[in-house]
């Protein structure tokens, strides 16, 4: 027959056989659930896939200007410019400014045109320094309470020197 011992013996190895066997199976189904289930089986929401948005351009904003026929600065030829120009500005302020003060613009502008000569302006750092200029005179604040516009650009649509 068996001993007492032999008995207590075999009792505890069955004992830790059955502990192990309910720990794996209990690892198991762990596992195995999160696999199925994921973050959601603990409360915790899925990442949402967000997908990086493209940095949002704004339109340009443009202000046409009507064409300007200029007498140039020649002393023995009458020799003109016909100039087409569109400001490009930051903001509808400033297009709105430049709408409003538009005689005083018109005039900036002739005066910076009637200052060159045919010969400079078929240049293209003529063309250049004219563009350069005309930028300066219209940002200058056209009143002592207004900030000067935001213009960014002075565009040529049409040059022409006859």
């Amino acid at each position: 027959m068996a001993t007492p011992e032999a008995k207590n013996t075999s009792k505890l190895i069955k004992t830790i056989l059955l502990i192990v066997l309910i720990i794996g199976i209990s690892i198991a189904s762990t596992f195995f659930l999160l696999k199925q289930f994921g973050p959601s089986l603990l409360g915790a929401q899925p990442a949402l896939a967000v997908e990086p948005q493209a940095p949002v351009v704004p339109k340009p904003i443009f202000l046409a200007l009507e064409p300007f026929t200029v007498t140039l600065n020649e002393p023995r030829a009458n020799r003109i410019l016909y100039a087409e120009i569109s400001l490009r500005v930051m903001d509808d302020t400033a297009r709105q400014q430049l709408q409003t003060y538009m005689p005083e613009v018109r005039s900036r502008v002739l005066a910076e045109m009637a200052r060159y000569d045919a010969i400079s302006l078929q240049s293209t750092e003529g063309r250049s320094q004219l563009t350069n200029n005309v930028l300066a005179a219209l940002k200058a604040p056209y009143d002592s309470q207004l900030a000067a516009p935001a213009i960014s650009s002075v565009l040529f649509t049409a040059f022409v020197v006859q």
